[in-house]
Parts: C-alpha cells; sequence; structure tokens
C-alpha cells in the first residue's frame, strides 16, 4: 500500500512540475484615444508643452487617460503612457509612417493647428507595446492605425496584438 502511494505521489509530482509556470494570453485589441489640443472649446490646452493627452479606450482592457510625449524617441517616434482606473500603465511607442496628409482639395483650406493647414489632416502610424505597470507589466505587442487631426480634436485609431503575461 505505501509503495502504491508513494508512486501516486511521484506520479502527481512529475506531472505538476511538466506543467507551465504561467500561460502568455495574446488577444487582439482595438484602441481609440481622443486627445483635443486647441481651439476655443479646449482652451486653455492643459497638457505639458510637447504632449498631447485625453481619453483612451481599449477592446478587453478598459477606459483610461493617455498622455504622448513627441519625438521622445526620435523625429515622429512618440512615447504613450495609458493610465487605467486601478492604476496600472501601458507604455506604447508610437511611430509615424510617413507625413500628414489631405484628403482631395482640402489641404489649402482651413487651420487645424501645429503649423497645419487643411482640415482634416491623416496620418497612418505603427504601434509597439514596450510594457507597463500592474497588470501590464511585460506587456507586448504592435499594431497601427490612423491619427485624424480636425477641429481642435486628434483622434486616434489602431488595432493589433497585445501579449500578456
Amino acid at each position: 500500500m505505501s509503495k502504491l502511494l508513494l508512486v501516486a505521489a511521484t506520479l502527481g509530482a512529475s506531472l505538476v512540475a511538466a506543467l507551465p509556470a504561467s500561460a502568455d494570453s495574446t488577444v487582439t485589441y482595438h484602441a481609440t484615444f481622443v486627445e483635443p489640443y486647441g481651439g476655443p472649446v479646449q482652451s486653455p490646452f492643459g497638457c505639458a508643452p510637447g504632449t498631447s493627452c485625453g481619453k483612451a479606450n481599449i477592446s478587453g482592457l478598459g477606459q483610461a487617460t493617455s498622455e504622448i510625449v513627441f519625438n521622445v524617441c526620435g523625429l515622429g517616434c512618440h512615447v504613450r503612457t495609458v493610465t487605467f482606473d486601478d492604476g496600472g500603465t501601458l507604455l506604447v511607442r508610437e511611430e509615424a509612417q510617413g507625413p500628414f496628409t489631405s484628403p482631395g482639395n482640402s489641404g489649402t483650406h482651413g487651420y487645424i493647428g501645429f503649423g497645419f493647414t487643411g482640415n482634416p489632416q491623416f496620418q497612418e502610424i505603427t504601434q509597439t507595446i514596450l510594457g507597463g505597470t500592474g497588470p501590464f507589466a511585460g506587456a507586448s505587442g504592435s499594431g497601427s492605425g490612423t491619427v485624424k487631426v480636425a477641429g481642435g480634436v486628434a483622434i486616434i485609431k489602431t488595432s493589433g496584438t497585445i501579449t500578456l503575461p
């Protein structure tokens, strides 16, 4: 009987040892960042110089605040910090994939701020998840999307995958 218990215990221990300590979870995300940056409705501008800030909604992760620091990793390379209600943060590098452009004939009409004429302006970007804190510590992933700037508001829509440890 004791040999049977010893064999069972050894077998059980070997099965537990064979299990991975933790399994990464990769999910698709869709994110929207809304950042008022100027005009009479957003006056005075409440973000620090060289930044833009506002609200974020990331599918499956929740709503948050967001601040992006421009050109911190090179020209056209920005770092965004997304802060969730629980205090966890997600750090995202965003890189411009070309200049801002206006559709059709709008490039010479209106003013959107940042020294650009034309309303609206669009820019393609890529995102790289750099990590984070709290539930996002060790996060990784990537995505892409579009920045639309019009009427004193920047709206950034992106999608990709994020891996959480």
